[in-house]
């Protein structure tokens, strides 16, 4: 192709190359997290596993201040108004307190500890007078912290079982008096609703794990689905490609005994040979595209396009409001996979800044630098704002990547600095088959 034939709106020879953004290589599993996800970047939201982990540390670290908290509490209280030993009071209480910041890790250890030292407490305090007694305020406190930190850790029966051994140790001092009674009622009420919150709670959580779990599940099934339409769309065209050339060497082959004058028998048995084949190969090409292609599919009988018409695609952008100016260099390939790999590039990526930069100048180059054909598409920042049809993944930077791929090539694409997108595919001509 002739510069003057190639190149559309070319002010000026080469049009301004901005600044080459930090690219991002595309294989076939980065590109399957579609054009949305590329376009917005992967969010930083932790998974289920990092989740549970920042939890557990943020329980440590509250449960732990408000162990030091009733200690400093609880230890006066215990040896001035109940009238405990003070290393009693500070035993008992360290064991209360204690066993807060241990039930994150250790959650039957927690409750033992915790029914035993309302055990004791209680019976180093029976000759207090005027103050709640067997449970005073630090150890409902205590207690109803305890089994929040277990209904919310752990199996809800570890919090039955260390509610129901806090109530069962302190029972018996209930029928002391009345006031003894109602501290217990008082104690064994508060705890058990703090318990039924915490389980509530550790309930909507899980819930929200699994629903968070099965969106992920739901977005790779997606993902995947959509990988394996694009390659089998890619498949379907790239059996025209090889269709084409098989059916050139069976007219040749079938022709070449009478087209040849003077061939010997084995060289007539040879071309016969090579014409079975490609008639095989041919059919089975057939058989291929008819399990790839899907039952709602329309046969695709137009012919592929290759680099040739992209003047004509730059033209049918241009009408729908976005300026393209189009280079391409002379002696590309006229067809051939990367002909037509380098058309459909073009034609995803100037889709894409239709959908998400509508009205953005853009800029197109096409040329072979080594034995590479080299396709760049730059568009600078959106003059208008995207539609809304840019909500949402396509399959265009899919398309892109796989095409690259299965050529042996490589695609990058990412933002430019200061605005715009940039995409760059490489592929190589040496396993094209196309002319150039």
């Amino acid at each position: 192709m002739d510069e003057t034939r190639s190149t559309h709106r070319t002010a000026n020879g080469e049009p301004p190359r901005p600044p080459a953004p930090p690219a991002v290589t595309v294989t076939a599993a980065t590109a399957a997290v579609g054009d949305a996800s590329v376009a917005r970047g992967i969010r930083g939201l932790p998974g289920p596993g990092a989740d549970e982990r920042q939890f557990r540390a943020w329980m440590l670290v509250s449960t732990s201040l408000l162990a030091f908290m009733l200690l400093t509490v609880s230890i006066p209280l215990g040896a001035t108004v109940y009238g405990v030993h003070l290393l009693a009071a500070f035993a008992t209480s360290f064991a209360l307190a204690g066993a807060l910041p241990i039930s994150v890790r250790w959650p039957w250890l927690a409750a033992g500890l915790s029914s035993a030292s309302l055990l004791v407490f209680a019976l180093l305090s029976a000759g207090s007078d005027g103050a709640p007694w067997p449970w005073p305020v630090t150890s409902i406190i205590a207690q109803g912290a305890l089994l929040i930190v277990l209904g919310l850790m752990h199996d809800w029966k570890v919090g039955v079982v260390a509610w129901a051994a806090a109530v069962a140790v302190t029972m018996p001092f209930a029928f002391v008096d009345a006031g003894a009674a109602s501290s217990m009622v008082t104690g064994a009420v508060v705890t058990a609703l703090a318990f039924a919150v915490a389980v509530v709670l550790a309930q909507w959580r899980l819930i929200g794990v699994q629903l968070f779990r099965e969106r992920e599940h739901s977005a790779s099934e997606q993902q995947r689905r959509v990988l394996v339409e694009e390659r089998n769309r890619i498949a379907r065209e790239l059996h025209d490609v090889v269709a084409h050339g098989l059916s050139i060497i069976h007219v040749q082959a079938t022709s070449a005994p009478y087209r040849v004058e003077g061939l010997s028998e084995e060289a007539k048995a040879e071309f016969g040979e090579i014409a079975a084949s490609a008639r095989s190969a041919m059919t089975e090409m057939r058989q291929l595209l008819g399990v790839l292609r899907s039952a709602d599919a329309a046969a695709e009988t137009a012919p592929q396009p290759g680099l040739t018409e992209l003047p004509e695609l730059a033209a049918s952008v241009e009408r729908a409001g976005v300026p393209v100016t189009l280079t391409v260099a002379e002696s590309l390939p006229d067809t051939g996979l990367a002909s037509m790999a380098a058309y459909r590039i073009v034609q995803e990526a100037l889709s894409n800044v239709v959908r998400h930069a509508p009205g953005a100048a853009t800029f197109v180059s096409v040329e072979v630098l080594g034995d590479d054909l080299v396709v760049c598409i730059e568009n600078e920042a959106a003059a208008d704002a995207p539609g809304p049809d840019a909500k949402g993944g396509g399959h265009g930077l899919i398309g892109i990547g796989e095409r690259a791929t299965l050529l042996g090539g490589r695609a990058e694409y990412g933002h430019r600095r200061g605005g715009g997108y940039r995409v760059l595919a490489t592929l190589p001509l040496g396993s094209d088959g196309g002319t150039v």
